[in-house]
This record gives structure tokens, sequence and C-alpha cells, in this order.
């Protein structure tokens, strides 16, 4: 219901693929490519410091078996990649175009990276088998998700949501960048499952409360290092801007 409403809101305020930020088929895919490992550095980076406070730990079996790992660490991306296109059409697309029209941009980050962060958190407890599915089984999986809501964890939405202001300050400073986003946002999925295959959790260890019960790997860490990177990712377009260039756009046209 999120993307059929997203769609119609792009058609209510009639925006085109140059406003959701793509502007070539090839040029999103050149994005994308370059967003892919940065996201997972920024992520990696992330998991090796949970190691060292000890707050996860070493899979040595994992390790073991490279093969399997590498596998692993493939489906991660082609997962992420999927799941990335959808949300970054959707939220830093079709969503954040339409509310920086409606409100503008600084509005638009923050009200998108809300519900960007939301969403992950509508989870049903219900596993209805086939031969009891019906029309309205959809509506009471949302409703049951829904009631779920208020019992959300705090340290991982607040680093969904920063993850979401992250995100669409890449949208800003790069408009016709959407695949930057889909391309960080796949390596960020990418690490977060391999790290997860590849490492256990550490229960009671003094630095365990800095992740959250989502996943077990994002939390309030994942929220401070995510304010870092927004604060310089803000510094360094104000930079860019200050050495005369009208639009950060600019820079990327120079590039390719």
């Amino acid at each position: 219901m999120l993307l059929v409403s997203a769609f119609v809101a792009a058609r209510v305020f009639c925006l085109g693929r140059r406003d959701i930020g793509v502007e070539t088929r090839s040029r999103l895919f050149r994005q994308v490519a370059s967003g892919i490992p940065l996201g997972i550095a920024m992520l990696g980076f992330h998991a090796l410091a949970l190691v060292a406070l000890d707050v996860r730990e070493l899979d040595l079996d994992t390790w073991a078996n490279t093969q399997r790992l590498g596998l692993t660490a493939l489906k991660a991306l082609v997962i992420g990649l999927i799941v990335a296109t959808i949300e970054e059409t959707m939220f830093r697309g079709i969503l954040f175009a339409s509310l920086r029209k409606a409100t503008g941009a600084a509005t638009a980050s923050v009200v998108s990276a809300f519900y960007f962060a939301l969403l992950h958190f509508l989870r049903s407890d219900m596993k209805p088998v086939a031969a009891d599915v019906e029309w309205a089984t959809g509506f009471r999986l949302v409703g049951d998700a829904l009631a779920h809501l208020p019992n959300l964890d705090l340290s991982s939405f607040l680093a969904l949501f920063l993850a979401g202001v992250f995100l669409a300050h890449i949208r800003m400073a790069f408009p016709m960048g959407l695949g930057y986003c889909i391309g960080i946002h796949a390596g960020w999925v990418c690490a977060i499952k391999t790290a997860k295959a590849a490492t256990n959790g550490v229960p009671g260890g003094n630095w365990s409360f800095l992740i959250g019960s989502y996943d077990g790997i994002i939390g309030y860490l994942t929220a401070a290092w995510m304010s870092v990177l927004i604060v310089l990712l803000a510094v360094g377009m104000r930079r860019f801007y200050k050495a005369g260039q009208d639009t950060p756009e600019g820079l990327a046209n120079e590039s390719h």
C-alpha cells in the first residue's frame, strides 16, 4: 500500500525520472557500482569495531569454510541489491522528491527517513498456512504488525533513522544520484548479513548496549557512526560549494 501511494504521489506532483534522481540507465548502473564498496566499507568498519569491543566474536567454523563464507556474502549482496532498489526508489526517489516539492529538502529528509526506519519494524508473528490465506489475510498481518510498533527497539530505530537521513543527504548533494543511494544501501545489507553469518553475539559484554535487538548488529554505535558520516558529508559538500562549484552534481558530471 505504501508503494502504491508513493506512485500516486509521483503522479500528483508530476515527478519524472530526473526528479527521483535518475538521469540515464548507464549512469545509474555506474553509481550503484561505485556505491556498493562504499556501503560495505562503512558497515564493515562498524562490524570490526563490534568485534574489537567484544560485542561480537568471530565464528571460527564459518571462517574455516571460505567457499561457504564467499557464497554467503554473494547471496547477501544480491539480496541487498533487490532490497535497496525497491526501498531507495520508494524513499529517496519518489517519496523524497514528492515531499521536497511540498515542504522543502530538510523536511523531506527527516520525514522520509522516519518512515524508512519505521517500515523495518512492521513485523508480524502470524504465520498463516497456505490453506488459511484469504483476501483479508494481508490486512490482518498489517494490523498485527502495526500493533507491535510500540515495542520497537529504540537504538535500532535511531540507527535506521540516521541511516535514512544520511542517504537523503546523498540525494541532496547529488540530485541525479539515486544510484549512489542504492549502491550504498546494498553494501550495507551485504555487510550486515555477512557479519551476522561470520560472527556470533557475546551476551553480557560491557559494550553490549551498543547494539539493539533488531538484528544484533545495528544500534547506538551505528547511530553514532551515521551521525559522523552525516557531518563529514555536510562539511565536505560545503567545501565544494565554497570552492566555486555551482552544484555538487557538477563534480559527478566532471568525473564521468
